[in-house]
């Protein structure tokens, strides 16, 4: 799998398990809205995993649909899979955030022609450890 769908297959991994400790999601007896959401995540994590070629546009409904709805969740959400899914999660960074990962893609491309094997997560620590220069 490549490098960019593992993480993100991690990421959304990672908060499906987060969100598992926090109400609505941590009572024993889900409404039935919750269960319907949990029940699409699951099917994007299967689509994800099969990489079809489609899974984005499932991945941002499922993030934006989390946002309006789990706003007090949105905080679990890892900044990085709002720009890896993109369309309208676009929206919910900030400039900052933005030019953090256009950076981010200009690494990653040049590594990709390099050849070089990477870690995502450690490029995007290592980008943020950085300070930021103003042209």
């Amino acid at each position: 799998m490549e490098s960019r769908t593992q993480h993100i297959l991690d990421a959304f991994a990672d908060l499906r398990h987060r969100i598992a400790e926090h109400a609505p999601f941590d009572q024993p007896d889900l409404a039935e809205e919750e269960i319907d959401f949990l029940e699409r995540w699951d099917d994007l994590t299967n689509k994800i995993q099969d990489n079809t070629h489609d899974y984005t546009f499932d991945a941002q409904e499922i993030l934006s649909r989390f946002i309006r709805c789990y706003a007090n969740l949105v905080p679990l959400v890892k900044r990085e899979l709002l720009w890896f899914v993109g369309g309208e999660c676009l929206h919910f960074l900030g400039d900052e955030e933005i030019s953090l990962y256009q950076q981010l893609e200009d690494h990653l491309y040049e590594l990709d022609s390099q050849n070089k094997s990477y870690d995502i997560s450690k490029e995007i620590n290592a980008l943020r450890d950085t300070p930021t220069q103003m042209h």
